[in-house]
């Protein structure tokens, strides 16, 4: 049963928002303590646990020892009264992961995309999920939400998905509605690079910082921006789209009006078509030619080193217009150590400013784990916020 089936007052309802919060971060935990923690008066609290352990969302735990007077019942968060799922679902790698309502992961999971797109990738999803449910005696009906991270630009208020070349087929496709009805839950979608920035926070390389960018580098460019800890989305739900400004390349080239100037430039492809033009050899890859710079090789080094200031350009953009706590930097090139070295020096020559990069904490899992981190938080609205305040919530480290 959802806390808001039957929905009692919003007074009552911010007082179950209040426990279940303290249950997750603090653990097991008695009336008594939690009356402290919440300011709710004994009374109160015993009807809102009452009401949660009939309701299946709290459980005892155990009874308190060690302590002068007497022993009291502890409560803890039911871990098995609802689950979340969470999808990375990209053009040629899709990773799913099952995790229970206290933010626990079930499982994990990881195969190669459909090339096909369109519904065959997300029939892929209903098969791949029903299996991982049916492998860890999960039922259907204990799954409550599901989440979706992939690429492109999510339209903030009709959940339409656009600027995604690389996922084949999907731009005239539902994607919410289709695979609500397939997987029987409510879907929130995501662009990828967003989540990443989510994921960074919550169980990355900027634990707590509520002010931090995060850009991804890689087969594309993208940037997540969370600004009081909430996501920097546009009037369209464009924002981030970062491989558009216009340098590093000709930006009225027909190719960067397609894929971006800057995408052109410090992109995968790019950098190897750079190496190219350089005298390099036209088959290389960019793991090849960053090995290749790691050996001091004179072509990859002037080429590695001069993506490095292009992408310290943007990053000195960036902290202009955001000015974030941190910036992290993530995608299969832009967390190589040898970029994050040549980005740093970059950025020194291009700014007197002084501006913390790091490298992803999360690295490829990093879009997964925010795309959980949203799967949660708005489980834990439905169930228990008034849904007249839903809440950007701060979601507690996961069980070890």
């Amino acid at each position: 049963m959802l806390m808001t089936d039957n929905a009692p007052p919003v007074l009552r309802q911010i007082s179950v928002r209040a426990v279940m919060d303290a249950l997750l971060h603090v653990g097991p935990t008695s009336r008594a303590e939690l009356s402290k923690i919440t300011g709710l008066s004994k009374q109160t609290m015993s009807e809102v646990i009452r009401t949660l352990e009939e309701a299946g969302w709290v459980r005892e735990k155990g009874v308190t020892s060690g302590h002068i007077g007497r022993s009291a019942i502890t409560y803890e968060v039911n871990g098995t009264a609802g689950y979340a799922v969470a999808i990375d679902m990209g053009a040629t790698t899709t990773r799913i992961v099952l995790g229970n309502i206290v933010g626990s992961v079930i499982d994990e999971i990881e195969y190669a995309s459909d090339r096909r797109g369109g519904y065959h990738q997300l029939e892929q999803i209903e098969s791949a999920l029903a299996r991982m449910l049916a492998e860890n005696g999960v039922s259907r009906d204990s799954v409550l939400v599901a989440s979706i991270a992939t690429p492109g630009v999510v339209e903030p208020t009709t959940g339409a998905l656009s600027m995604a070349p690389n996922l084949v087929d999907l731009a005239g496709i539902d994607i919410v509605a289709t695979l609500s009805e397939r997987l029987g839950c409510p879907i929130v979608l995501e662009n990828d690079v967003n989540a990443a920035v989510i994921g960074e926070s919550w169980q990355g390389r900027a634990v707590e910082i509520d002010t931090l960018a995060f850009i991804s580098l890689g087969t594309g460019i993208g940037l997540g921006v969370l600004q009081g800890g909430k996501l920097m989305r546009g009037a369209s739900g464009a924002a981030g789209e970062i491989s558009y400004l216009p340098f590093g390349a000709d930006p009225y080239a027909e190719d960067s009006l397609e894929r971006g100037a800057l995408e052109c430039a410090i992109a995968a492809q790019g950098i190897t078509d750079f190496y190219h033009r350089s005298g390099g050899a036209k088959d290389m890859s960019v793991r090849d030619i960053l090995r290749l710079a790691e050996e001091e090789d004179p072509i990859a080094t002037n080429v590695i080193g001069k993506v490095g200031d292009i992408a310290a350009l943007l990053i000195v953009s960036v902290n202009a217009i955001v000015d974030p706590t941190i910036v992290v930097l993530g995608g299969s090139i832009g967390s190589h150590p040898l970029m994050v070295k040549r980005i740093r020096e970059g950025i020194v020559k291009a700014s007197r400013r002084n501006i913390q990069v790091e490298a992803s904490a999360l690295g490829s899992r990093a879009t997964l784990v925010g795309a959980l981190a949203i799967a949660l938080t708005h489980l834990h609205n439905l169930l228990f916020s008034p849904q007249a305040l839903p809440e950007q919530r701060r979601l507690p480290p996961p069980p070890r």
